[in-house]
C-alpha cells in the first residue's frame, strides 16, 4: 500500500471510474438533466436527504411553527444526492 497520495499534475476526468460517488463527481458545471421539482401548497419548499445541513433547516422551521410563526409553514421534498437529484435542472441555474 502507498503511504503518500500525490495528486497528478493535471487532473483528467474518467466517466464511471467505479468509485461510490463517480456518477456524481463531473468537471463540469450546470444542470446535467431537465427536472421539474414538486411544488407543494405552503410557501416555503424545503428539499432535502436529512443531511446535518437539511436536519438544520428542519428543525429552524419546526421551532418557528412552534413560536407561531405561521409564514414558516413548508412542504418537505426527498432529494437523492446518491442518484445525483441535485443536478437537475431545477437546482441548478
Amino acid at each position: 500500500m502507498q503511504d503518500e497520495y500525490t495528486p497528478p499534475p493535471v487532473w483528467t476526468y474518467e466517466a464511471g471510474n467505479g468509485g461510490k460517488f463517480a456518477n456524481i463527481n463531473r468537471p463540469t458545471a450546470g444542470a446535467r438533466e431537465q427536472q421539474d421539482l414538486p411544488v407543494g401548497q405552503h410557501p416555503l419548499q424545503l428539499y432535502s436527504l436529512a443531511t446535518p445541513n437539511g436536519v438544520k433547516v428542519t428543525v429552524l422551521l419546526e421551532e418557528l411553527l412552534q413560536a407561531g410563526h405561521a409564514g414558516a409553514e413548508y412542504d418537505a421534498w426527498l432529494v437523492s444526492i446518491g442518484k445525483g437529484e441535485q443536478f437537475g435542472s431545477g437546482f441548478v441555474a
